[in-house]
């Protein structure tokens, strides 16, 4: 029901009265007839549709939904926890944790993003696009939330693009660049390099291995655990997904070297770290990464190159070695061959051409096909 008001002003008001499914009256106040009118269909629409949401559940400001989210929300790894925290205090609320939910508009949030993207940060340089990238994400999953706890219909970030982000280039080494690189950095973490370049470790995967992780008898090693350092701890967690526990096979090589560094530099008990700090203890990577990595790295003329690189490297030498798609995948832990093929289908050079060869020479065997000459077409004739 729609009834037309004056304000004190003479200024038309108008008035909408409902009922939604729950039997409950409710009132909201237009400028024009006009929007009063839309509001009703809309309203009528969901509860047709089944999808209507009570108008009052989005009077909850962004901010007090975001501290609500933090709250019940349980899965997240520590890690993403912090990056979601990090965003929100950051990036989201200074700007539109002020904003009731259902007041959120596809225009307001492409201004925002848009600002977020020119705005110098804390330090006075431009935010790179994976980090605007990283806070859209977050505020997307934050509002999809919010859309399956019903306080919202619909999500208002959907029609607005997040930013483009440029993949970081991959470095791949060679065996010679590997052999380089472990010969020149500190006999220490020798062994590790061979490590992540032949098995394709994570660097919280290398921290995490421990003795009872490593069969040379086998040649193996299985990945059962990560650990990583957050807000000045080590915090010890399961592998993302199952095909991230896995085992590895260790080229004799690597193995040898794995040998001859446990014997050197770690301890004797079972549960002992196989990459330990110069000081005992799990290896913080930014330090090592600092102390060992980049001097080796700048000694070898490599630079530039992260250690992740080694993971990358991993990948191109198992493919030229005549590893699949599976293989790889199983020995990356990614969760899916989708995954690894997106990553690194393109080393993957003529596999369409060998397996339409392939195919050819075996439907010829069956008898189904007939070899046929290739004949040039004379295009100059009609």
């Amino acid at each position: 029901m729609i009834t037309k008001k004056d304000t004190k002003s003479g200024e038309p008001r108008y008035e909408v009265r409902h009922r939604g499914p729950d039997g409950k009256e409710r009132s909201r106040t237009f400028r024009t007839k006009k929007e009063a009118e839309r509001y009703v269909r809309n309203q009528q629409t969901a509860v047709d549709a089944g999808t209507w949401i009570d108008p009052t559940a989005g009077r909850t400001t962004l901010g007090q939904w975001a501290t609500e989210w933090q709250r019940t929300v349980v899965h997240l790894r520590p890690k993403t926890r912090k990056i979601y925290a990090d965003n929100l205090r950051l990036h989201i609320l200074p700007v539109l944790g002020h904003h009731e939910l259902a007041k959120l508009t596809p225009s307001m949030l492409r201004a925002w993003l848009a600002d977020l993207a020119s705005r110098p940060g804390v330090r006075g340089k431009v935010l790179s696009s994976a980090s605007v990238s990283q806070a859209y994400r977050t505020l997307n999953r934050l509002l999809e939330a919010a859309v399956a706890d019903e306080l919202l219909g619909r999500n208002p970030l959907k029609g607005v693009k997040g930013p483009k982000v440029e993949a970081d280039e991959m470095r791949f080494l060679t065996h010679e660049e590997v052999g380089l690189l472990a010969d020149t950095i500190d006999e220490r973490y020798r062994a590790l390099v061979l490590v992540a370049a032949y098995t394709g470790l994570r660097a919280s995967e290398l921290v995490g291995l421990r003795r009872r992780h490593v069969d040379l008898l086998r040649r193996s090693l299985t990945v059962v655990e990560q650990v990583q350092y957050l807000d000045g701890e080590f915090l010890v967690a399961a592998p993302k997904s199952a095909a991230g526990r896995r085992s590895v096979a260790l080229p004799r090589l690597v193995a040898a070297q794995l040998d001859s560094h446990l014997r050197t530099y770690a301890k004797p008990a079972t549960d002992a770290i196989v990459f330990e700090s110069p000081e005992g203890g799990y290896l913080r990577f930014d330090n090592f990464r600092n102390r060992f990595w980049s001097p080796a790295v700048k000694d070898a003329g490599l630079a530039p190159l992260r250690p992740h690189d080694l993971r990358h490297t991993c990948a191109s030498l198992a493919i030229a070695a005549g590893a699949d798609i599976k293989v790889l995948q199983r020995m990356l832990g990614h969760s899916s061959a989708v995954l690894t093929l997106d990553r690194y289908g393109h080393l993957f050079p003529g596999q369409a051409e060998s397996v339409a060869d392939r195919l050819d020479e075996m439907a010829e065997a069956a008898g189904i096909v007939h070899r046929a000459e290739v004949v040039a077409i004379d295009r100059g004739r009609s």
